[in-house]
C-alpha cells in the first residue's frame, strides 16, 4: 500500500517544515510549496489526496488558489484544509470548506493530524 500523498503550500519556511515534518512522521508522503503558483503546479503535476493551504502568501494567496483549483476539473475534487493566521478570514473559510477544514495559527498539532486522517483516511489508505 503506498503512502497518501498530501500537498502543503505555506510560505513560512517555519510553519511549512513543521508540517512536513508531522505528516512524515505519521507516515503521509508529503510534497511542499512555498507559494501559490508553485503549489497550483505540483498539484496539476501529482494531484494529492489533500491540500493543506495557508491563506496569506506572496503573488497568489491561497483563496486565489482554491478558486483556480476549483475551476480545474482535474482538481475541483481535492479536499482542502486552511491553516491560517488570518483571524478575519476564519468565518467565510468555515462557511465555503466546513467548520472543521479551518485551523487558525497556532493550531493544535493533534486535532489537525486528526482531521487529516478523517479526510484521507490515514496516512496508508
Amino acid at each position: 500500500m503506498s503512502a497518501v500523498r498530501v500537498l502543503v503550500v505555506e510560505d513560512d519556511p517555519s510553519v511549512r517544515g513543521l508540517l512536513q515534518t508531522l505528516l512524515s512522521a505519521e507516515g503521509y508522503e508529503v510534497a511542499t510549496a512555498s507559494d501559490g503558483l508553485a503549489g497550483l503546479v505540483k498539484a496539476a503535476a501529482s494531484p494529492p489526496a489533500l491540500v493543506l493551504l495557508d491563506l496569506m502568501m506572496p503573488d497568489l494567496g491561497g483563496v486565489r488558489v482554491l478558486e483556480e483549483m476549483r475551476d480545474d476539473p482535474e482538481l475541483a475534487d481535492i479536499p482542502v484544509i486552511v491553516v491560517t493566521g488570518k483571524i478575519d478570514a476564519v468565518p467565510s473559510m468555515r462557511d465555503l470548506l466546513g467548520e472543521d477544514n479551518v485551523f487558525l495559527k497556532p493550531f493544535a498539532v493533534g486535532e489537525l493530524l486528526a482531521r487529516v486522517g478523517d479526510v484521507t483516511g490515514g496516512p496508508g489508505a
